[in-house]
């Protein structure tokens, strides 16, 4: 693929591969005027994912070259994934994306497999960050004193979302951010209550490039954004992201193919997964149990007005 190739990297598992390609296919609908270099990162796919994986990329064959590169799992033996959480090993790949993108392309988009793109990422991708580690997004919790208390470094520094990361990979090769990382993690594991995004924070703080909100859309910005651990400066910056979106990031708990999802671009997503893979998404619930059933009542009374609850609180978007 030519210079003008967009590269892009996603990690992802047997449980998140049809997310995976509803954002990799929303990347090629909204940039059709585009080449894309697909990285799809894993530590193990089965062969029923490989085929969905290498189905799906016949019909994309004249916009993006779609490669799954698999790593070695025993490399990220000293990353954690404690009982509750609610992600998987695959988050921790992208810690190794300097050592498994071939040398020869210097930079990178990654993107979470929880990602709706809705806009061109061109100018994104144009960004100059030849002098620094990264782009990436202020995180809902960019002035949050515990965290620079916890990881130790200034908070003039800030705490980015490692959902939606430019990557300056020849930056990550040369300051071997890979195994400092990896090295920082495995030494930290209490400290690193956010995984892989508390470590590269750490690592990378003063070296990254600060993207704006548009490009990374949490959740937590279209909900109670007054009690965001946020600089009340960045407060019209968030609004005008709200208004013209790039990436929306769904990084709750919840996702849009979940029934306990509140976020007002859950129809959108769900718009998404039926045009990619021609058929409705099926909707589970994530709690089970007895936590299904506290949810199920807390969703009546809530709904009759008997009692309210936050898992069921109107965006911003819905007034």
């Amino acid at each position: 693929m030519s210079d003008d190739t967009i590269n892009v990297a996603l990690c992802t598992d047997d449980n998140f591969i049809y997310p995976t390609l509803t954002t990799i296919d929303s990347v090629l609908k909204n940039n059709t005027d585009q080449r894309f270099s697909i990285f799809i990162i894993t530590a193990g796919l089965s062969e029923q994912s490989r085929k969905t994986v290498e189905n799906f990329s016949l019909n994309k064959q004249g916009q993006a070259e779609i490669k799954i590169i698999t790593a070695e799992k025993k490399i990220l033996s000293g990353c954690p994934i404690k009982q509750g959480d609610h992600v998987s090993l695959s988050s921790y790949l992208r810690i190794l994306l300097p050592g498994l993108i071939p040398e020869n392309i210097k930079k990178v988009l990654y993107l979470d497999g929880d990602i709706l793109c809705v806009s061109s990422l061109k100018e994104l991708y144009d960004i100059d960050i030849s002098q620094n580690s990264c782009a990436a997004v202020r995180d809902e919790r960019n002035n949050d004193a515990e965290i620079f208390t916890r990881l130790n470094y200034s908070s003039e520094n800030g705490y980015f979302n490692a959902g939606v990361i430019l990557i300056n990979l020849d930056w990550w090769r040369k300051n071997n951010v890979q195994n400092t990382t990896l090295k920082y993690i495995s030494e930290n594991q209490e400290k690193c209550l956010w995984h892989d995004q508390d470590a590269l924070n750490y690592i990378l703080n003063g070296t990254v490039a600060w993207l704006d909100f548009r490009y990374n859309l949490t959740q937590g910005f279209l909900f109670d954004k007054p009690k965001l651990k946020i600089d009340e400066k960045y407060k019209n910056a968030i609004s005008s992201a709200i208004k013209n979106p790039c990436l929306i990031h769904y990084c709750a708990a919840y996702k849009p193919w979940h029934v306990e999802c509140n976020s007002p671009f859950k129809k959108l997503w769900r718009e998404n997964y039926r045009e990619t893979f021609g058929k409705k998404c099926r909707l589970t619930f994530k709690n089970k149990g007895k936590s299904k059933i506290k949810w199920c009542l807390k969703f009546v009374l809530n709904a009759l007005h008997i009692k309210k609850y936050a898992d069921f609180r109107k965006s911003i978007l819905e007034g």
